[in-house]
């Protein structure tokens, strides 16, 4: 810390410097941009008002102070500055500054540590020279770029953010010119294919693909720069000894003036989805195989049972007829499970068109397919709905599904009632009814581990839910009987009316 005396004399010596230089330190102090001036003991000759602006430091109490009393005011710490390195005096260290550039005398710098006030400040420093010609000392001025580091920071985060992604990720990602040169290469997995990435830039496609799909990378690059479009395709080829699938898609690269320059791609590795596509096809031709050996030659054989065996039942008599009887519903029952089979595989391969549809006349035909059954159905005559004719497997499902859990003897009822909008259909039963935890779960086919579910029963109830799906209806399980879940179910459906 200098003493009183000691400034004092040193503001008397730069008075003396002003006046023998006939330099005037009012045009210093009328720089539109904050700037100082040492002497070449490094005192304060000048602190312009730009200066006291910014960090709150009037000049009378920094002028005529040397021992960097400068670098305290602006920095929080007596060091070197830029203007001490014009001096010829100790220079700054090299943490303190970047991007140093000399022009003549005068030196360029960022500063790499803000002011006091968090500001950030690029500096200009030169010699300052008097009236005769003679150097009395230094000046340096600063710029704000506050907003420009920022600026620069948030994109260095940006870019260390998207190398990280691609660093971490399996895809390829690459830009190339017009003329097919590599700018740039990347992939994570590129040592397992004992490819170096750096070996890449500056080289065309041919050195990294066979010959066929280097030719298409490059076509596909001179499009996208061309007509600005983004291309996509998938290539499958041999390459390093098996068979290879690959998604790429290439975008159009601009410079500053918007101008496209080149074609940045990113290609992922989709070999184990296409093998998956291949396993896939060939299980559901397997499937297909089956389903063709049980929806004929299986149902051709149980057709066959039944007709023999209702020819037995007719010539039998009481309890042996019974029993014929019960031989042949259970031959009848895997012939609909036959039936359910293949047309849960047409509905999953298939969406059949819609029209209008007579459910009257459907609920008619198949209670007239259930001889010796008690339903019971009061239409008022033609109610359309909008559906098709695969509707009759809903309703023989139903009927099916309470002769199931209710034996011969249950009673089924079918009721409808129409709105302007909408056709609701009930099909209920006195038998054993849902009890209600399970009632969620009767239209499901399995449980995600291939098990059924508490309350599934089996195919049909699927089937009424899909095909409900597919007429933009709902499906849902109730009682019989309100509140009472053991006096019989109801299943309940909305149709669209037309």
């Amino acid at each position: 810390m200098q003493s009183e005396e000691s400034v004092k004399a040193n503001q008397r010596r730069i008075r003396e410097i002003m006046t023998d230089s006939k330099i005037d330190v009012g045009m210093i102090d009328q720089f539109p941009q904050p700037a100082l001036a040492l002497d070449y003991d490094g005192a304060v000759l000048a602190w312009n008002r730009k200066l006291e602006e910014i960090t709150g430091v009037r000049a009378q109490e920094v002028v005529g102070k040397g021992g960097y009393e400068h670098a305290l005011a602006l920095f929080g710490e007596r060091r070197p500055t830029l203007i001490n390195t014009v001096l010829g005096q100790d220079a700054p260290a090299g943490e303190y500054y970047r991007n140093l550039t000399r022009t003549g005398e005068s030196i360029f710098a960022e500063s790499c540590t803000p002011l006091a006030n968090g500001r950030v400040m690029a500096c200009t420093a030169a010699p300052l020279y008097g009236s005769t010609g003679k150097r009395i000392g230094a000046i340096e001025t600063f710029w704000d770029i506050t907003e420009k580091r920022a600026a620069e920071n948030e994109l260095r985060r940006s870019e260390e953010m998207i190398r990280t992604m691609i660093d971490s990720l399996p895809d390829i990602f690459f830009t190339i010119t017009y003329d097919g040169t590599f700018l740039q290469f990347s992939w994570k997995e590129a040592p397992k294919a004992g490819i170096n990435p750096g070996d890449l830039i500056g080289k065309t496609p041919h050195a990294l693909l066979p010959p066929p799909e280097a030719e298409f990378l490059i076509a596909a690059a001179q499009q996208v720069i061309d007509t600005g479009q983004i291309v996509s395709q998938k290539r499958t080829f041999r390459w390093h000894g098996k068979d290879c699938a690959f998604q790429m898609m290439l975008h159009p690269q601009h410079d500053a003036s918007g101008r496209i320059v080149a074609a940045t791609g990113v290609a992922r590795d989709v070999t184990d989805h296409l093998q998956y596509e291949r396993t896939v096809q060939e299980t559901c031709q397997a499937s297909d195989l089956y389903l063709d050996l049980l929806g004929n030659d299986i149902y051709n054989t149980s057709m066959v049972a039944a007709t023999v065996i209702e020819m037995l039942r007719e010539r039998l008599t009481g309890e042996e007829q019974e029993l014929a009887h019960r031989v042949k519903a259970t031959i009848e029952q895997n012939i609909n499970i036959i039936k359910n089979v293949e047309l849960l595989n047409t509905l999953s391969q298939h969406r059949p068109s819609l029209g209008p549809v007579d459910l009257d006349r459907i609920i008619r035909d198949q209670v007239r397919r259930h001889p010796g059954i008690a339903v019971r159905y009061v239409g008022e005559g033609a109610c359309m709905i909008w559906a098709n004719q695969l509707v009759e497997h809903i309703i023989a499902n139903l009927i099916s599904n309470s002769i199931k859990y209710g034996g011969m003897n249950v009673e089924i009822e079918i009721a409808i009632q129409e709105t302007e909008e909408i056709v609701t259909l009930s099909v209920a039963d006195n038998g054993i009814g849902i009890p209600d935890h399970l009632k969620p779960n009767i239209f499901d086919r399995f449980t995600r581990n291939g098990g059924k579910k508490p309350g599934n029963r089996g195919l049909g109830l699927h089937i009424v839910k899909t095909l409900m799906g597919q007429y933009g209806g709902r499906v849902w399980a109730a009682d019989r009987v309100p509140g009472s879940s053991g006096e019989g179910a109801a299943i309940k459906m909305i149709f669209q009316r037309c």
